[in-house]
């Protein structure tokens, strides 16, 4: 047997990339792409006594769909013998992981296992348990739960005794990571054993007292609510108990209701990230200053003081579009909410001299005033050049000294006078509407004009009856219906009997059209697209509430490929059309049918991992 490694093909569709981690020790994963449907995977080498067993359980969990239930995709053996499990990649962080960074309160960890369970409710409906739960098999992907492992991990860990109680086992399995995620203590099945490889982190095994009971929720964690301590204690109270839920369907009506499933909401407060409460800031912040660093004063060369990072960045770095800095800018920072020290007055008691925001000479007093009045009455009122007294102000209007707004009369748009074109074309209007109105009033009745085109007649002779050409009646229309097309039944056409059974699942054609796309009717696998040579074709004849008119036929399914019919009535029925099957198969008919039943007709199964299998999740007539 050949080994493998990173760029190896398996069964030349599977690329092998990295290894990836798992707790199972006769397994092996990896990390590939499936070079046929252009997609990312997870590949399992499984090895062992119970490799076969896990294959078998892998197939069957092939059939569960779940976004919750990381899906199996393929499972079987290469040439050199290697059995393999493909399912979709392992993505989030397993609840090992989030419980090591704090305990998992109660609120998130029941919405956390109660997804959990709704997921293996979904595969229990189909007959497929996991049998292995632990804190591994659980992951937290954003908001969502992933359970992994399903089929595959129950098969390498129980063997011949897959099938022992695998519902009651599952629900154990529940409420055993309800207990490890409030308090970071095992109280489930022997994480120790064989199955599991030895360097994997186990977690601490729950307490028990002399009865052989698990320590009760409550004296773990404080204020717990009491029917999730009870649940606890029903399921654990002692070995061999009876009393706890029997399936995960039980889990999750105990469990009921929860909220949004979070990995930073189920972290406790202690490890929570800290809000940050308000804080003065400093502009000297704003450019690179931690807190508590004084301000950057004004060197004495007059240039601005640059931090580290700001002469990291030199002068060749400035980012295309922006100008060059300029070297004799000062800059003199100061905290929010202070000012800067008034500067005292020169000497000689001259004002001191600035400029104010458009650029004006300010401080110095002014031709025609005197110091004192000056000071009394402050300095005139300053303008720009361009806005001086009298001039445009631009806020909107004339500003004048009397202070006053002007209204600025709109300027003219010049361009095309559109009145002239609007009442030429309402004069042409009311023209045509003139004329229309004459010709209707001089137009004689269709009575009159009938005469160009005599009406056949029907003969009311025995004889004239049965002849053809002028005096016969037209043909009536199609019969119209407006009852909704309602599937009330459903019954499969062509099967088989093989040792007293009948094959192709007759008992789940009602989850062809129980109007939910996660359920699905699904054939027997057959090693050949024709039915393995048993028979040539395979009908689901759809019987409506009533007579009702159908232009649409939609076909939901998990595998596309295959052949199919439409039929009207059942076997032998009109062909309304033909196609193949895809994820959302439609067929739209040339004009409305009227019927009580339709039948979808397969010639030719589509082709699935290990074989042929149509899967249909719903019908849909309309």
């Amino acid at each position: 047997m050949s080994t493998v490694e990173p760029g190896s093909v398996l069964v030349e569709r599977y690329r092998l990339s990295q290894q990836a981690s798992t707790d199972l020790a006769a397994a092996t994963a990896w990390e590939a792409h499936d070079l046929i449907l252009d997609r990312e995977v997870r590949v399992t080498l499984v090895t062992g006594p119970y490799a076969g067993d896990s294959l078998d359980s892998a197939r069957r969990a092939a059939l569960v769909t779940d976004p919750r239930l990381v899906r199996v995709l393929d499972a079987g053996s290469d040439a050199d013998g290697r059995k393999y499990v493909v399912t979709e990649p392992h993505t989030g962080t397993t609840l090992t992981e989030v419980v090591s960074s704090g305990l998992v309160d109660e609120q998130q960890a029941r919405a956390i296992v109660g997804e959990a369970a709704s997921a293996l409710s979904v595969a229990h409906a189909r007959g497929v348990h996991h049998t292995a739960l632990r804190p591994e098999a659980v992951r937290v992907d954003g908001h969502q739960v992933r359970v992994t492992g399903l089929g595959l991990d129950g098969g390498l860990a129980s063997g011949e005794t897959l099938n022992v109680q695998p519902a009651q086992l599952d629900a154990q399995g529940l409420v055993a990571l309800l207990y490890y995620a409030m308090t970071a203590r095992w109280p489930g099945q022997d994480l120790e054993a064989d199955w599991i490889a030895k360097d994997t982190l186990i977690p601490l095994p729950a307490q028990h007292d002399e009865s052989g009971a698990v320590a009760p929720l409550s004296t773990l964690v404080p204020h717990v609510d009491a029917d999730i301590d009870a649940l606890v204690g029903r399921t654990f109270n002692a070995p061999g108990s009876t009393d706890g839920p029997m399936n995960p369907d039980d889990v999750t009506t105990a469990l009921l209701p929860w909220g949004e499933v979070s990995v930073v909401a189920s972290l406790p407060g202690f490890v929570q990230p800290e809000p940050e409460g308000p804080r003065r800031q400093s502009i000297a912040d704003a450019f690179g200053g931690g807190e508590g660093t004084p301000p950057v004063r004004r060197p004495v060369t007059g240039r601005i003081a640059r931090n580290d990072e700001t002469m990291a960045m030199g002068a060749g770095n400035v980012p295309a579009g922006y100008p060059e800095p300029q070297n004799e800018y000062t800059y003199e920072p100061q905290t929010y909410g202070e000012h800067n020290p008034v500067p005292p007055p020169p000497p000689g008691g001259a004002a001191p001299v600035g400029y104010d925001q458009f650029g004006q000479p300010v401080g110095q007093v002014p031709p025609g005033y005197d110091q004192a009045q000056y000071a009394q009455q402050g300095a005139p009122q300053q303008y720009p050049p361009q806005y001086a007294p009298g001039g445009y102000d631009p806020n909107a209007g004339h500003y004048d000294q009397d202070g006053g707004f002007a209204t600025q009369p709109a300027p003219k748009r010049g361009g095309v006078n559109p009145t002239p074109i609007v009442l030429g074309l309402v004069g042409v209007a009311v023209v045509a509407g003139l004329i229309w109105a004459i010709n209707a009033v001089l137009t004689p009745p269709p009575a009159l004009i009938a005469e160009a085109s005599p009406t056949p007649t029907v003969s009311s002779s025995a004889g004239g009856a049965g002849e053809e050409g002028e005096g016969s009646a037209p043909p009536s229309p199609p019969a119209q219906t407006e009852a909704r097309p309602v599937i009330d039944s459903a019954a499969l056409l062509g099967t088989l009997d093989w040792e007293g059974q009948t094959i192709d699942h007759p008992e789940k054609v009602e989850l062809a059209y129980d109007t939910d796309p996660a359920t699905f009717y699904y054939t027997t696998t057959y090693q050949q697209a024709a039915f393995g040579g048993f028979k040539d074709s395979l009908g689901m004849e759809l019987k409506l509430r009533e007579p009702a008119s159908v232009t649409k036929v939609e076909l939901l399914t998990n595998t596309p490929g295959g052949k199919v019919q439409i039929l009207k009535g059942g076997e032998g029925g009109e062909v309304l059309a033909e196609g193949t099957f895809s994820n959302t198969t439609t067929f739209e008919l040339t004009e409305p049918v009227v019927s009580d039943s339709f039948t979808i007709w397969v010639t030719e199964l589509p082709q699935v991992s290990d074989g042929f299998r149509l899967e249909l999740n719903e019908v849909v007539l309309s």
